[in-house]
């Protein structure tokens, strides 16, 4: 159960405003085999060319009651959706038996980007001319893995459905990779008004399916 749970709240621990007034925070509810596990928070807010994001995930209800996990994350960098660039990440992890921090700087010119950063360029608030469209690598220190992000084909009126894969590339150990290499998913995205707003992504792990329903 604690290894099923550190998966789904990185999600490949996995990833849209001009400006500070225009911050976007979006919540989720973490479903694995269809049982609520937990909830996961994020936000973001921009000032001019610069961003700052937030992100936790903790356990609730009977999972919590098993095995109380929270993460937390953070992350400051530059740009603007969808061309983030992280300058630094922090990650805090608390298992209830084990807590751990990771603090990792990125340089200009680094074209990678951190797990967080990664999140909200798949599930944040978006103007809805950005679409969901996406290619990057994120890097959490010691894990790289590829995110692609496209829209699928057959939307239908105000609302966008869009595949993604993720491939784990290096930082992985040889019995990790043989279980999996890659984890497909999509998300479904809703148009209210000239935004868009993610509702629902699914994504297949070693352990399930894991569904992230907004709240």
């Amino acid at each position: 159960m604690r290894k099923s749970l550190g998966l789904l709240a990185a999600l490949g621990l996995l990833l849209a405003a001009p400006a500070l007034s225009d911050s976007a925070q979006a919540s989720f509810g973490v479903r694995l085999f269809g049982a609520p596990v937990g909830q996961m928070v994020l936000a973001k807010n921009a000032n001019g060319s610069a961003y700052a994001a937030k992100g936790e995930f903790r356990t609730t209800g009977l999972a919590g009651l098993l095995a109380r996990v929270r993460f937390t994350m953070s992350a400051r960098g530059v740009g603007a959706m969808p061309d983030l660039r992280p300058r630094s990440y922090e990650e805090d992890v608390d298992t209830g038996y084990r807590t751990s921090a990771v603090r990792v700087s990125f340089a200009a010119g680094d074209a990678r980007i951190d797990p967080l950063t990664g999140l909200i360029a798949a599930l944040i608030d978006r103007d809805a001319d950005k679409g969901c469209a996406f290619d990057g690598q994120t890097f959490d220190g010691k894990r790289a893995m590829r995110v692609q992000i496209r829209p699928a084909a057959g939307g239908v009126g105000d609302t966008l459905t869009c595949s993604g894969l993720l491939t784990r590339l290096s930082g992985y150990t040889e019995a990790e990779m043989a279980d999996a290499v890659n984890f497909p998913f999509t998300i479904r995205f809703e148009r209210a008004g000239d935004r868009l707003v993610a509702m629902r992504a699914d994504i297949d792990t070693i352990h399930g399916k894991v569904a992230l329903v907004r709240r």
